[in-house]
Order: structure tokens, then C-alpha cells, then sequence
């Protein structure tokens, strides 16, 4: 039985968990405890207006991926049509490319029709400029062009011979030219060589005048003819184009406009009629290409004919589920696109655009594009480039200064998207942005925010042991037996702080699982029964005790003075945790107090030297409204009393070494000596509550591991809130020290109580006229700060 009416019994500190029976067994279910979550994800995928993106908030570990890909599974808006989109070159601005829409696959077949039609163009090229009917009326047209040429030759020729001259050709190569030279004695003749006949008289001047005269005009009337000679050469080219384009538009014409019926989206029949254009404009292109092709015997596609293809930058296929991207990678090229840079053809206006590479936004419109909130935040260019995508549904693809050394100068065609991004960020984050970001407001309406507990009841505990028992068959792990799922559930419920809670990290449990396993595996069992649980706990826990290892061995060789037997006045063993993220353990603190006449009030001795958080500052000044609001309501407060953590040299925080610190005020005060075999923990509000603390079993276990290796005597134990009762989750070592009677545990609601109990002394009840019994603790106290006014109002008089 308890010594103490305050003292808990063994009945209520063991926490055991039954065995999850055959009839309590469910199937398992993807997600297990976040309904709030759930329906959150639901509202934000099942509202397709503007804004409605969602924001996952959550602990890692508490399946904020699994619920969202459960909710994915079943997403199909039925407003939106999946698009394929692909770029294609804009003959009237190369620079430009346009982008094309396409319901799911089409864009593969466009691609494809196209390509067909250009290969059906060089063969239909090929075979017409083969064609007898081709080759005889482009003959003509020749042969017309000729005669005619000849005729104007031939009598040009005669004019210039009736005039005196001769048509002669100067130089060689390219720096060959035609002339017209005087004909003397039946021989041409330059005028270098006529000029000198002048000055002997054997040329008249009037003679060598008339001469130049007529060269001159012969000149003008060559340059005439050789003027439309070209013009008719020019004409004759055109008009065998025509003939080309005659025998060949109907058959390419009729191609295009039965792609138009396969293809009928205004946009795309609109880009059809201009490739109709420019393809019979440029027949000559096909030329080339197949002479290039017959001398470099490749199946590439010329140079000349890359301005008909097509870049198809997104496609669904026949897949007509929306499209779900994961960018773990949110770098602004990644999210928006680039267009990447061929070193051989430089900014390419022909085949830039097929160079054009979609990102995830464009990959995920129609659907959803899910991003690490940590990701997109760290990226200076991504988050808000990504902000004004949401805000304007317009994507316009290019790449970030400095990703290429070389600028681009294309420009292609914005891309209209739509999509829904999934944003997934740890606690508080959501809340952070929502204060910080006006934009974040607009277009994240929905947090679905994971909890990281869930009640426990039978239902969930059954559903829990569904979730492992999956883990155990997907993964081929040994069985886990029901005093196993038991044991499991058991440190889920730990890991909550509280019995009527379970955790929903679940991959810590699942983590507890595996290594469960594997230790079993070295022991040779073919089962994960409790013991193999606790075993996998046990290991856990060993790696990462070295830290605590330290500090026990400092306190069993004195470096550290804890003392734990005897009674101190204004001393008592407070309770820490150090929480190193991935493991906790409890220790204890001496929290000490010393007070004389003052009027400095309660001096925080660690806030003084900067090493107390703003929590721990609040909970000291607390102290001095109790003190004040509990004994000197008739007389002024008048006491300076220093409060302090011995040989603590790291910065504290929190409120939970409030309660030592105010009983080791009071025994200073009262004079009564404090329990050195107890520690205590607690906050304490201006009121005398004693308010319920974190960390509850790290704490208890680790002043008990200090006292088991100093050696038990029977009378050791702690003191903790009352309403810390429900977050206790032992462990075995100390559960069976409690119920040998080797170990008590102390539940309180007040100050008045954890006085009684460290001081052996009744605390005493203020009576109506403000006075407390004599002999009391509060008594002692409430004469000594009396005392403590008069000595400073003798002083001050």
C-alpha cells in the first residue's frame, strides 16, 4: 500500500496493453488516424476552383505520403481534359515557336502524320521531277527560253558588229567580264592602244569621239539585254516552279487537309494551312535534301527540312488518369523548362524549337505537381516564379540567366496549364507562410495537417496491428506474435506521452519492426514476440546512450554531486530531459535557492548569464506573482532570492523546473530541509497549480537509473504532476521497482502538497484572516518574510 496519500500505486503506474484478439483483427487500411487530413485532401483535390492547392502539414513519419497517394488514387476531375502539347516552328516569326494542344496521344500522332507527310513529299517531288510529263513541259519552257535567249544574243551581236565593235570576254574565273572592243583592219582592238593613233594623226578626233560614243551606248544597250535575259531567266525559273507546285500542291493539299479532319482544333488546322504554304513555296528544299541524302547516305533528316518537325514536349498517351509529378528537384529549370543548346548549331532559328524542353509544370498540367515545401522555399527563383504560374495559369518556358553561357534569343509561345500543386511541410510551417506570404494566402486555401497522435481505443489498436502485420507481409519479415503487436503498440503509446493516445509516426513503429527482425535473426528466433520488441527497444536505446552513459559515470564518481538520501534546506534534485531530436533521456538537476532582505526579487542566476530561454524567464517571474499574491498581501514583498541550476553550462528552457525552484525558495525561506531522495518536476502557475510537464517518463526513468547505480535504499522516488499520471509509460525495470516497494512515485496537484511531501512538514491552510497555522511550512515562511519587511523598512527608517 503507499505510504502516502499523494503516492501512486503500482496498479496505476503499469501500463499493459492486452493482446489484440482474432475477432478485434481488421484489414489493413492505407492510412490510420488522420480523418481530419483526409477529408482536408479531399475538399482541396475535389474543388477545381482557383486557389484550391493544397498544403500538407505534418510530422514526418505520421503518413502524410501514403494518405496523399491514397487520395491520388482516386482523383479524376471530370472538368479536366488531359492534354498532350508539343512545339512546332512558326514560319512567319523562326524565332517564335507555337505550341500545340492535343487531346491524350495525339500529339505522338501528329508527330507522326507529319513526318509521314514530309517523307511522302520528298518521294512525291522525286517522282514528279522525274515524270516524262514534268521533264517535257519544263523542257519546253527551256527550249522557249532559249531560243528566245539566242535570238536576242545572235541580234545583239549583229548591232554591234554593224556598229564597228566585238563582243570579247576579259579576265578568268570569277573575275571574268564581257566588253565590247573597236574592230580595226578586221581585228579588235583596244582603246589603250587606239589613243595613241590620235596624237599622230593616223585617228581623227572626231573619229576617236564618234567611237566612244558608240561604245557607250552599245554598253547601255548590253546592260539593257543582259538585264532582260536575266529577267526572263528569272521568269522561266518561275514558271517551272509553278509547273512543280501545280503537278505537286493538289497531291500534298489533299494530304493536309485530311490531317485537318484528324486534327480539327482551330489552332492546329490554322498552323496546317501555313505548312501547306510554305511547303509548296519550298519545294527546292526537297531537292536538297535528297541529294544530301543520296551523297551522305543518311536516313537523318536534312537541314533543310527541320523546320518540319515537331517537339512534342508533354504526353499522356492513351493514359487518361491525371498526371501526378514528384519534383524532389524544384530548381527553376526543372519546374518551368529550358531549352537546351546544341554546341554544333548554335541559336538555330530552324530547329530551336526542338530543342524545347517541358518541366514539371508542364508535365503536370491536368493534374498535380507535388513539391517538398523545404525544396521550393530554399530556390530564390522558383517560389515565386511558381506563385505567378498559379496566379496566371500561363507557363512561358526559357532558361535562367547564367544556365548557359551562350543567351537563346527564341521565345516560344506561353503554355496555358492547369494544375493543382500538393505542397508537403513539417509543423508549424503552413502557419508561418500563411503570416509571412499575402500570396500564400490566395492560393493555398486548404491545409491538410497531420496529427502526430491518434485516440487509442480498440478499434485503432486493431487497425494499428493491421497496419504491422502488412508491414511484416510485404516485407517478408518473421510473424509477429499478439504479445508482440502488444509490445509494438506499447511504444507507439510511449511515443504519444499519453495512455489514451497512440503515435502516428508510423514509420518509427515500422523502423521497431524491422530491427525487431533482425536482431531475431541473430538470435535464431523464427517469431517477433514481446520480447523481441523490447529487445529491438533495448538495442535502439543502447546506440544512442552514450551521452547519458557519460553523464551517469560524472555522477557516480562525484564530478557531478547529486545527493540522494538526507534533507537540505534550499536544495532538491529537479528533473531535465535533453532531447537530442532522435532520443531523449531524463536526468537530474540540483536546483538551488538562497534568499535574504531585498527588494531584487527572484534573480534568475542562468537568465543573468544569458544561458535561459524566454519560457524559462516567464516561469521565474511567475514565482515572484505567487510569493507575493500568497504571503504579502498586507506587506510589501522585501526579499531577493537567487535561484539556480548547479553546474549546468548550456542554456535551459522551459517551464517544467518551476516547482523545484519554488520549494527550494520556501525551505530557504521556512528553514525546512528538503528530501534529497526525492526529484521533483512541475510548472506552476501564480495560483499554486502544479500544470502537467513534458518528457513525464524519460524524467522518472532517468533519476531512477542514477539512483539503481548509486544503489536503491527503499525511499527514493519522484514527484510529478497529477495530470502527468496519464503520460506515464515506464519501463520495465522501473514499473518492477515500484511494485517491489523499491521505488514511489509521488502525483500532486499543488505546491502545498509537493511541500508536505519533500519537507515531512504540513504545508498549513490560510485561514480567513489571511494567517497560516504556526509550525506550518507556509506559517514559517509567511513570519520570515514578514521579518524580511521589517528588517528593510528599519533600514529605510
Amino acid at each position: 500500500m503507499p505510504s502516502s496519500p499523494h503516492e501512486l500505486s503500482a496498479e496505476e503506474i503499469v501500463f499493459k496493453l492486452p493482446d489484440i484478439s482474432d475477432a478485434e483483427e481488421s484489414d489493413a487500411v492505407a492510412v490510420i488516424g488522420q480523418s481530419r487530413a483526409i477529408t482536408a485532401l479531399s475538399l482541396g483535390l475535389g474543388i477545381q476552383s482557383k486557389g484550391y492547392n493544397i498544403f500538407i502539414m505534418g510530422l514526418p513519419g505520421t503518413g502524410r505520403r501514403t494518405a496523399l497517394m491514397k487520395a491520388l488514387s482516386d482523383y479524376n476531375p471530370s472538368q479536366t481534359i488531359q492534354q498532350d502539347k508539343a512545339f512546332v516552328f512558326d514560319f512567319a516569326k523562326p524565332l517564335e515557336p507555337r505550341c500545340l494542344s492535343f487531346a491524350s496521344g495525339g500529339a505522338a500522332d501528329f508527330k507522326r502524320e507529319i513526318h509521314d507527310l514530309i517523307e511522302d513529299t520528298k518521294r512525291i517531288v522525286a517522282i514528279h521531277s522525274e515524270s516524262d510529263t514534268f521533264k517535257k513541259k519544263r523542257d519546253t519552257l527551256i527550249a522557249d527560253f532559249e531560243h528566245a535567249e539566242n535570238k536576242t544574243l545572235s541580234d545583239f551581236e549583229a548591232e554591234v558588229a554593224n556598229a564597228g565593235f566585238q563582243i570579247i570576254q576579259q579576265g578568268e574565273g570569277d573575275d571574268q567580264s564581257t566588253d565590247l572592243a573597236p574592230i580595226r583592219d578586221g581585228k579588235p582592238i583596244s582603246f589603250d592602244e587606239l589613243q595613241p593613233m590620235v596624237g599622230t594623226g593616223e585617228l581623227q578626233e572626231s573619229e576617236w569621239s564618234a567611237l566612244r560614243e558608240r561604245y557607250y551606248g552599245l554598253m547601255d544597250r548590253m546592260k539593257s539585254v543582259f538585264q532582260s535575259l536575266k529577267k526572263s531567266r528569272s521568269e522561266t525559273d518561275r514558271r517551272v516552279k509553278e509547273l512543280r507546285r501545280n503537278m505537286v500542291a493538289p497531291v500534298i493539299e489533299a494530304q493536309i487537309e485530311l490531317l485537318k479532319t484528324k486534327f480539327p482544333e482551330s489552332k492546329t488546322a490554322q498552323w496546317l494551312e501555313t505548312l501547306k504554304s510554305d511547303i509548296t513555296a519550298h519545294l527546292f528544299y526537297f531537292d536538297k535534301a535528297r541529294a544530301e541524302e543520296e551523297r551522305t547516305s543518311r536516313r537523318k533528316r536534312a537541314p533543310q527540312l527541320a523546320r518540319y518537325g515537331v517537339n512534342v514536349i508533354s504526353e499522356r498517351g492513351l493514359d487518361t488518369t491525371p498526371p501526378v509529378i514528384f519534383e524532389n528537384r524544384p530548381t527553376l529549370a526543372n519546374l518551368v523548362g529550358s531549352i537546351d543548346l546544341d554546341p554544333e548549331l548554335g541559336d538555330d532559328g530552324r530547329s530551336g524549337y526542338l530543342r524545347i524542353r517541358a518541366g514539371s509544370i508542364v508535365k503536370a498540367s491536368g493534374g498535380v505537381l507535388v513539391l517538398r515545401a523545404e525544396d521550393i522555399l530554399a530556390d530564390e527563383d522558383s517560389w515565386p516564379y511558381l506563385k505567378r504560374v498559379l496566379q496566371t495559369g500561363i507557363v512561358e518556358i526559357h532558361n535562367p540567366p547564367g544556365l548557359l553561357s551562350q543567351p537563346i534569343v527564341m521565345k516560344p509561345e506561353p503554355i496555358d496549364v492547369s494544375l493543382k500543386v500538393v505542397m508537403i511541410g513539417g509543423e508549424m510551417s503552413y502557419d508561418l507562410l500563411f503570416q509571412s506570404d499575402p500570396d500564400f494566402q490566395k492560393l493555398f486555401k486548404v491545409c491538410a495537417e497531420f496529427d502526430s497522435t491518434m485516440e487509442r481505443n480498440r478499434e485503432s489498436e486493431a487497425k494499428y496491428a493491421a497496419f504491422l502485420r502488412k508491414i511484416v507481409d510485404e516485407e517478408k519479415l518473421r510473424p509477429l506474435t499478439k504479445d508482440g503487436i502488444a509490445a509494438a503498440l506499447e511504444r507507439s503509446v510511449r511515443l504519444a506521452e499519453n495512455r489514451t493516445r497512440m503515435s502516428t509516426r508510423f514509420s518509427q513503429i515500422a523502423d521497431l519492426i524491422r530491427e525487431a527482425d533482425w536482431w531475431a535473426s541473430r538470435e535464431g528466433k523464427d517469431r517477433l514476440d514481446a520480447a523481441a520488441i523490447r529487445r529491438a527497444v533495448e538495442m535502439r536505446e543502447y546506440l544512442h546512450q552514450l551521452p547519458e552513459e557519460k553523464f551517469e559515470s560524472m555522477v557516480l564518481s562525484g564530478e557531478i554531486l547529486v545527493e540522494l538520501k538526507g534533507m537540505e534546506v534550499g536544495k532538491v534534485n529537479g528533473l531535465a530531459v535533453h532531447d537530442r531530436g532522435y532520443y531523449a533521456f531524463g536526468c537530474p538537476v540540483v536546483v538551488s535557492a538562497r534568499v535574504a532582505p531585498g527588494d531584487g526579487g527572484v534573480i534568475n542566476i542562468e537568465g543573468e548569464s544569458g544561458l535561459s530561454g524566454e519560457i524559462f524567464d516567464k516561469a521565474v517571474l511567475i514565482l515572484s506573482g505567487y510569493l507575493r499574491s500568497r504571503y504579502a498581501r498586507k506587506f510589501p514583498l522585501s526579499i531577493t532570492a537567487s535561484l539556480c541550476f548547479e553546474q549546468s553550462y548550456t542554456e535551459i528552457d522551459g517551464d517544467s523546473a518551476t516547482a523545484a525552484q519554488l520549494c527550494t525558495i520556501l525551505s530557504a525561506l521556512s528553514g525546512l530541509p528538503l528530501r534529497q531522495d526525492l526529484a521533483i518536476t512541475g510548472s506552476v502557475n501564480q495560483l499554486g497549480s502544479v500544470q502537467p510537464v513534458g518528457g513525464i517518463s524519460e524524467k522518472i526513468e532517468g533519476f531512477f537509473s542514477v539512483c539503481a547505480k548509486l544503489g536503491l535504499t527503499g525511499t527514493q522516488g519522484v514527484v510529478i504532476p497529477r495530470r502527468n499520471a496519464v503520460n506515464l509509460i515506464l519501463s520495465d525495470e522501473v514499473e518492477e521497482a515500484v511494485r517491489a516497494g523499491r521505488f514511489h512515485i509521488y502525483a500532486i496537484d499543488d505546491i502545498d502538497q509537493a511541500l508536505e511531501i519533500l519537507t515531512e512538514t504540513p504545508a498549513g491552510r490560510e485561514g480567513k484572516d489571511g494567517s497560516f497555522p504556526g509550525g506550518t511550512v507556509n506559517g514559517l515562511v509567511s513570519m520570515e518574510l514578514k521579518r524580511m519587511a521589517e528588517v528593510i523598512k528599519s533600514y529605510e527608517t
